[in-house]
């Protein structure tokens, strides 16, 4: 395909604009190989302003993965630019960070919105406060409440520095409504608690700014659809934390009403107003009385109807799909559900990446609140302190009444019979020694022993909120379960000696709770642990464990007999 510019943004915009509706497929094919061959091409600096243009009405198309990557090359080429006489300005810069927003990487929306603003001391000053409310949103988005709250107080500075600058058109009006409903926005949710009571000066002021806007720019602009859908949600949560139903109720007629407008405006497959049904739908299961509807039946299906709309729309891998699905598995997990969860693996972590492996699993540990699941052969990395992995996180969580079910190896499991198969391959083992050997083996006496030793002193300090069962079937993987999702560590050797104390030799798989695998792990988990036996019923039982590893072992030795040997 020949590399024009031009063209691209010719055929953008004859879509977005011009209603040609046909093959939406071939279209985003069609400008995936635009951006493959824009991204080889020696584009001149000043074809920045033009890409970052295309990538708006890319992404206004829903053609998200081509916006990204043409959004990547404009900020690639502003940054070349700024050292020479096509350098663009604090627009551009603020339309490219704006973008990069709506793909969510904020940390380089973050910095072209600091590039932007210093731009605008140059003679933008009108565009200052727009910029200063967007940083302040960004930061919120990344989590840094402090910053956003310290960015909304300059941004309103700045506007009230404008005085009466700001034109008087209906444009004017509309800019300087925009920026002051992005700063109350802001405050509302920095003032919000973590449970979700909001704070009513900052929630009125919020309501105001958003009323004001609409008056201006409609109630079907696009930013005052989202500002009455997000003051619906805050009604919503508010109510629950303050015990106010009624005020749910209106919250969700408010949602409703506001689902209508934006399929009016988008149309129904539009994520926008997919995403305002999945939220109505997750508001209307989590009100679900006892009363009304004992089974939940009627919203948990209308839930599953737009989990399945949206990924049928947007794709199973869709972020927004993911979210509808993981409310689903969030809210009453109970409930027998016809939803067909995804395989998605949301990281694959190999040999080397052991460090960021570890930390990705400590993350996890750290945000659980309720219980933690664990499949291990031998549990080391969590429960001794010599292991320096996954105690001092479990001891915090054990501290904050998070509990703990924990299934180990029993060690006269039938994968006794590969004892020193890997260390000591020429060391015979037979139904005579075995027990012996293995009693004396690394993994029984610094791993086994050692393991049910330091679970006893968690016990005892603890008590119920950590509970260790033994499996006697063998376990062919590590399985960490939280209520965010889990971790896959497969095994792959027999020898019970070789599988602790050693680093990964396989790979890891990372994934959330709104997928196929963690339900398969869940239902896994929850069938061992009925097969698995307390510390106390295994060392009452201990004689009779090894009594079938020696009967175990004969049949195998018998098996291996030659014809005609006795």
């Amino acid at each position: 395909m020949h590399v024009d510019l031009d063209s691209a943004v010719a055929l953008a915009e004859d879509l977005l604009f011009g209603g040609a509706q046909g093959a939406k497929r071939a279209d985003e094919s069609t400008f995936e190989d635009y951006a493959t061959n824009l991204e080889s091409a020696d584009l001149p600096l000043r074809s920045a302003e033009r890409l970052v243009h295309l990538a708006k009405v890319l992404l206004a198309l829903r053609f998200e993965a081509s916006s990204l990557r043409v959004v990547w090359l404009g900020l690639r080429l502003l940054q070349l630019a700024e050292a020479g006489p096509h350098a663009c300005g604090a627009e551009v810069w603020s339309d490219a960070a704006v973008l990069l927003a709506e793909h969510e990487q904020l940390d380089q929306a973050r910095s072209a919105l600091v590039t932007a603003l210093s731009k605008s001391r140059e003679g933008a000053q009108s565009l200052r406060p727009r910029i200063l409310a967007n940083l302040a949103a960004v930061n919120l988005r990344s989590g840094n409440a402090r910053d956003a709250g310290k960015w909304a107080e300059s941004a309103e500075e700045a506007l009230d520095a404008m005085g009466g600058s700001w034109p008087a058109d209906r444009d004017g009006k509309e800019e300087e409504a925009a920026v002051r409903l992005m700063i109350n926005w802001v405050r509302a949710a920095v003032t919000a608690t973590p449970a979700g009571v909001q704070d009513q000066g900052a929630t009125t002021s919020f309501a105001q700014a958003a009323r004001t806007f609409s008056e201006i720019a409609g109630d079907q602009h696009s930013l005052s659809l989202n500002a009455a859908f997000d003051l619906a949600l805050r009604a919503i949560k508010n109510a629950a934390a303050t015990g106010r139903p009624e005020q749910a109720a209106r919250g969700r007629e408010a949602l409703e009403i506001i689902g209508l407008h934006v399929s009016a405006t988008y149309g129904t497959e539009d994520p926008r107003a997919l995403a305002v049904r999945a939220v109505l739908a997750n508001a209307e299961l989590e009100a679900t009385s006892a009363g009304s509807d004992p089974s939940g039946s009627s919203a948990l299906a209308a839930l599953e109807r737009i989990a399945g709309t949206t990924s049928a729309v947007l794709g199973v891998d869709h972020p927004q799909s993911l979210a509808t699905l993981d409310s689903r598995a969030r809210i009453l997990p109970d409930l027998p559900s016809s939803l067909e969860l995804p395989y998605r693996i949301d990281h694959f972590y190999l040999p080397q990446d052991g460090e960021e492996r570890n930390a990705a699993k400590k993350e996890a540990l750290g945000r659980e609140g309720s219980l933690v699941r664990l499949i291990a052969h031998g549990g080391a990395s969590y429960l001794l302190e010599d292991a320096n992995r996954f105690r001092p996180i479990l001891l915090e969580r054990l501290a904050r009444h998070v509990h703990f079910e924990i299934i180990i190896s029993n060690p006269w499991n039938s994968l006794g019979v590969f004892i020193n198969k890997d260390l000591h391959p020429d060391g015979e083992v037979t139904a005579e020694n075995i027990i012996d050997i293995i009693r004396n083996s690394r993994y029984y006496v610094e791993t086994f022993v050692a393991v049910t030793e330091a679970y006893e002193e968690l016990r005892r300090l603890y008590g119920e909120a950590i509970e260790l069962r033994l499996t006697p079937m063998d376990i062919p993987a590590t399985t960490l379960l939280t209520s965010e999702g889990g971790f896959y560590e497969p095994y792959v050797t027999t020898d019970p000696e070789y599988r602790t104390s050693h680093g990964m030799k396989t790979f890891e798989v990372r994934f959330n709770r709104a997928t196929r695998l963690y339900e398969d792990s869940l239902a896994g988990f929850a069938t061992q642990w009925e097969l698995a036996s307390s510390l106390d019923h295994f060392r009452s039982n201990e004689k009779q464990y090894q009594s079938r590893l020696r009967l175990l072992m004969t049949t195998l030795t018998n098996a291996n007999k030659k014809p005609g040997s006795r």
